[in-house]
C-alpha cells in the first residue's frame, strides 16, 4: 500500500493494546535509568558521558515535544519526565567539560554558549520537521534521527578519549536497551495498523541498522577498554585507572 494511503487509515490512536503501553513505559524507564547513571558517573569521574552537541540535540528535541505535545498515550508524561532529569545532565556536563576540553581552550571557555547555541539551532530543526510532517510521525522521525547521531557521536568521543570517564557498562545497557524496545513496540503497532510507524520502511530500516551497528560497536568498545584499564590497574597497584580519568 502506498505510504500515502496508508497514512489515510482511520484510527484512534489512543486505541493501542495494553503491551505496547507497557513497552514505551520500559523505554521511558531505560532513558531515565541512562540519565541517572550519567549523572551519578559524571561527580564520580568529574567528567560527562553524552557528547555535546547530541545532548543539545536531545534536548532540544525533548523540550520541544513538551512545549507541543503529541496526541498519543502516555507520550507526554514521558517527555516531561526525560526533560527534566536531562537538565540534571545538562548541569553536571556543563559543570565538568571544560576539565575534559583543556586542549582545546576556546571550547573550554565557551561550553556555555556552544550549548545555548546548539539548543536553538536543534530547535529550529525539530520545529521544522514537525510542521512538514505532523507533531506524531516528525517525534518519531527525530528520535530517530537523534538516537543515531547520539551513537555516533559516543561511539566517536569514546575512541577519542580512550577512556571509560563518564561513562561504564551499565549507562551504556540503560541506553541502549531504552532505544531496543522500540523494535517490538513498533513490531505490534504496525500489526495493529497504527499509521504513525516508521521502521516499516526504508529509511527506518537504515535507522534501526544503524543504531544496532553503532551501539553495539560501543558496548563491544567500552567492555574492552574496561578490561585494559583494569589490567593496567592490577599491574600498576591500583594507580593505573587513577591516572588514566586524569589524562587529556
Amino acid at each position: 500500500m502506498p505510504e500515502s494511503k496508508r497514512l489515510e487509515i482511520p484510527r484512534d490512536v489512543h486505541d493501542q493494546p495494553l503491551v505496547v503501553t507497557l513497552l514505551i513505559i520500559g523505554v521511558c524507564v531505560g532513558w531515565l535509568t541512562n540519565y541517572l547513571g550519567m549523572i551519578h558517573k559524571s561527580f564520580q569521574d568529574e567528567s560527562y558521558g553524552m557528547p555535546l552537541v547530541a545532548l543539545s540535540c536531545n534536548i532540544a528535541y525533548e523540550m520541544v515535544y513538551v512545549v507541543y505535545p503529541i496526541d498519543a498515550p502516555v507520550w507526554p508524561i514521558v517527555f516531561i519526565l526525560w526533560l527534566a532529569l536531562n537538565l540534571v545532565v545538562c548541569y553536571t556536563t556543563l559543570r565538568f567539560a571544560p576539565k575534559e576540553w583543556a586542549h582545546a581552550p576556546l571550547v573550554q571557555r565557551n561550553v556555555l554558549w556552544i550549548f545555548v547555541v546548539s539548543i536553538a539551532c536543534w530547535m529550529t530543526a525539530h520545529l521544522a520537521f514537525k510542521a512538514q510532517l505532523g507533531p506524531v510521525l516528525a517525534a518519531a522521525w527525530s528520535a530517530m534521527f537523534c538516537q543515531v547521531f547520539l551513537s555516533a557521536a559516543s561511539l566517536w568521543q569514546l575512541m577519542v578519549r580512550g577512556s571509560s570517564r563518564g561513562t561504564s557498562l551499565f549507562i551504556w545497557f540503560s541506553r541502549f536497551m531504552g532505544t531496543a524496545i522500540v523494535l517490538p513496540e513498533e513490531i505490534l503497532r504496525y500489526k495493529h495498523k497504527d499509521p504513525t510507524v516508521v521502521w516499516n520502511n526504508p529509511m527506518g530500516w537504515w535507522g534501526a541498522a544503524a543504531f544496532f551497528v553503532l551501539d553495539i560497536s560501543y558496548g563491544v568498545l567500552l567492555w574492552k577498554i574496561l578490561r585494559s584499564e583494569r589490567t593496567v590497574a592490577v599491574k600498576s597497584g591500583g594507580k593505573g585507572r587513577l591516572e588514566s580519568n586524569k589524562a587529556e
